[in-house]
């Protein structure tokens, strides 16, 4: 795991979801709080060898997890890319293809790491 990683909070991520359901819609809340906690757990295990690695693994773990009442793919990607801007590095992809892709992946059911790594690292950029 690389030394001196930002992570992102639990409060940080409720004001992400807060943040995103008051400008595009949507039924606020926290459905299940442990799984947020989960999720946000997930990156800081050590099992992960680089930030791309722990980006995918929150972005899955986000999505997957279901923590939020509504907006769950939004706050996935945007704490990942909060996430990445955290220690220097941004996703670079607008947000049409971005919202394409990951509905491909969600209506294929192939949402998970494998897929979501190589999409990360083809689309990251340093600050």
């Amino acid at each position: 795991m690389p030394a001196d990683v930002q992570f992102l909070t639990v409060d940080e991520v409720r004001a992400i979801h807060d943040t995103l359901i008051a400008t595009f819609g949507g039924p606020p809340g926290i459905r299940d709080g442990g799984l947020l906690e989960s999720a946000l757990f997930r990156p800081r295990t050590g099992y992960y060898e680089d930030l791309a690695e722990m980006a995918a693994a929150l972005f899955e773990s986000l999505l997957m997890n279901h923590p939020f009442v509504d907006g769950n793919k939004r706050v996935a990607f945007f704490a990942t890319d909060v996430f990445l801007r955290l220690n220097g590095w941004r996703l670079q992809v607008e947000p049409d293809p971005a919202h394409r892709f990951l509905v491909d992946l969600l209506e294929r059911n192939v949402c998970d790491f494998e897929h979501l790594l190589p999409w990360l690292r083809q689309h990251l950029q340093r600050l």
